[in-house]
């Protein structure tokens, strides 16, 4: 008598997944795609997204460019307003020099035919005569 034997189907064992962001095991019942934890609120009310956070960390460089950018214009837009309220809408170099504003750091800036420099500045233009040195200011 010869026995048989009985061949088992294949069990595969799924181990267990973690979180991208902060490395907590995921639960076994959710989605396969489920690649972070749920949003969940603490005691106080503050969110906890694991997601959002994690996606944050990973643009941070890229954000931290644009927001010193921004920041930059947001500086110069205010010295401007500034100057204008201290001494009007024709300035010297030396006024733009005491309050820090420096044209060439304007968006971008044109020469006219007669050697003028306008220099864009957001929400204002500078226009510049090297003669004379004086500095004529347009809000836009």
């Amino acid at each position: 008598m010869s026995k048989k034997i009985k061949q088992l189907p294949d069990i595969q064992v799924e181990l267990p997944r973690h979180c991208l962001h902060c490395g907590r095991p995921l639960p076994a019942g959710e989605h396969k795609l489920r690649k972070f934890c749920a949003v969940w609120y603490d005691q106080t009310g503050a969110v906890h997204d694991c997601k959002s956070d994690y996606h944050t960390i990973k643009k941070k460089p890229v954000n931290d460019e644009f927001r010193s950018y921004r920041n930059g214009i947001t500086v110069d837009s205010t010295a401007i307003a500034t100057v204008i309220s201290k001494f009007g809408n024709t300035v010297t170099t030396a006024q733009l020099d005491a309050h820090d504003i420096q044209l060439a750091k304007s968006i971008e800036y044109d020469i006219t035919d007669d050697g003028k420099i306008i220099s864009h500045f957001h929400g204002y233009l500078i226009i510049s005569d090297t003669a004379t040195g004086k500095h004529q200011i347009q809000s836009i």
